[in-house]
């Protein structure tokens, strides 16, 4: 059997031919690394001593003990490379199609039932002063349980800001300036609940994602808040002015 040694400048070399280092012999001085098939990083000399005593084992009929070679690198195939790049790539499409689907529905929303300021007056006020109410949120659970909030036509935002048409004051979880708003629409004589700035929003106990169609006796959470939505316009009651 063939007894391979290992020399200071880390050669290997065939201690039963060689009474020293062959390799430090011919001043090859020290080992040099390179990088095989399958990431395995080790000696060029060890390389070409390891062959040359399998060619001459093999060809003597005789056994040969092959050194370990440490400093193994494990690297993904391409395929799993490829395979995770799309399956990200894919999920990434995903996100932003549904992103960008959100932000249309909002922004429909909001273009639809927003109303100019300077008509607000002149179409939402009574001769006598008086907005008149299309329905209430009444809060049932929350810093502000049993108290109910007064919604007018038009676009009501809720908010923490006491310049909302709906102010939540004692509810940190309520985005400060519209956290999301209730609109009543006054030609098809219906209510929605329409998505804002705010994140923690909840329509019969789903998140709100885009606008949705308001009932009597719908829940609806704000924050921390959670409310009843009573209509008032809704069917046959509608408010008309005084000249139709």
């Amino acid at each position: 059997m063939s007894r391979l040694v290992k020399c200071e400048n880390g050669h290997f070399y065939d201690a039963d031919k060689y009474a020293k280092c062959p390799n430090c012999s011919r001043g090859a001085g020290p080992k040099k690394d390179v990088v095989m098939e399958g990431g395995i990083s080790t000696d060029l000399d060890d390389v070409k001593t390891v062959a040359m005593n399998i060619r001459g084992n093999i060809k003597s009929g005789r056994s040969v003990r092959i050194p370990k070679v440490s400093g193994r690198t494990i690297k993904p195939s391409n395929e799993i490379l490829d395979r995770e790049e799309q399956r990200m790539r894919e999920l990434q499409e995903k996100i932003r199609d549904h992103k960008d689907s959100l932000e249309e529905q909002v922004t429909l929303a909001k273009e639809s039932y927003e109303i100019d300021n300077d008509k607000t007056v002149a179409v939402h006020v009574f001769e006598n002063g008086i907005e008149p109410v299309v329905g209430w949120l009444v809060c049932v659970n929350g810093e502000e349980k049993g108290r109910d909030y007064r919604l007018i036509r038009g676009r009501n935002r809720i908010g923490r800001d006491s310049g909302m048409d709906v102010t939540i004051r004692k509810d940190q979880k309520v985005t400060r300036e519209e956290h999301c708003s209730v609109v009543y629409d006054e030609k098809s004589n219906l209510t929605f609940l329409v998505p804002g700035n705010g994140t923690l929003t909840y329509y019969k106990g789903e998140m709100l994602r885009q606008p949705q169609q308001l009932c009597s006796g719908d829940a609806v959470e704000i924050g921390e808040t959670k409310f009843i939505f009573i209509s008032f316009c809704e069917g046959e009651r509608v408010w008309k002015n005084e000249e139709e």
